[in-house]
């Protein structure tokens, strides 16, 4: 036994050397004071952004798995007999991963998308890569940024199921809506 131990073999812990009435329960704190209700208030802003932050990164994700499916099967068509049924499903694929990128751009209206910049890189990253080896393939030349962020305006027409919008152009709920959410990928 060392003697950093003493006699009853464990370690005190710090807190275990204040007698238990001399603790803070918290209790004699006025949880309607300014402070609190501050406190409060910045808890309820971190929580949202916490969620809009994983919200995001699940959609990266989502994003960042069907780029690599695409990119998997465009890399069949060495060997597959049928190179316009490969592109038709890729562009299939394609239109389902910008669908997700509309989500995040939906998720990103109003907010300095620099912010959650970390949460979205990778799926951008793999859709950017899935989009040239397409363009690749059908033109032999290599896809500019422009094109590919052409391919990110989505209009009410494109997006109106999920905007919830009327006929003219105001939304269900009497607030106005955008004509296009767009995500411009630098």
């Amino acid at each position: 036994m060392s003697s950093k131990e003493g006699s009853g073999g464990f370690r005190k812990r710090k807190h275990d050397n204040f007698p238990h009435n001399q603790r803070r329960e918290g209790k004699d704190v006025n949880s309607s004071s300014p402070v609190m209700l501050a406190f409060k208030s910045f808890q309820q802003e971190l929580d949202a952004r916490h969620d809009k932050y994983e919200r995001l990164v699940k959609l990266s994700r989502d994003i960042t798995v069907e780029s690599k499916r695409t990119i998997f099967l465009l890399h069949r068509i060495t060997s597959a007999p049928d190179m316009e049924e490969i592109l038709t499903e890729s562009e299939v694929k394609l239109d389902g991963v910008r669908q997700k990128i509309l989500q995040v751009a939906q998720e990103l209206s109003g907010e300095d998308m620099h912010q959650f910049h970390r949460a979205i890189t990778t799926g951008l990253q793999e859709y950017v890569e899935a989009v040239s080896f397409q363009h690749f393939i059908k033109t032999r030349s290599l896809i500019s940024m422009d094109e590919i962020n052409k391919q990110l305006i989505f209009t009410t027409e494109e997006y109106g199921k999920e905007n919830k919008t009327s006929r003219n152009g105001q939304a269900e709920d009497g607030g106005s809506c955008r004509n296009t959410v767009f995500l411009n990928i630098n």
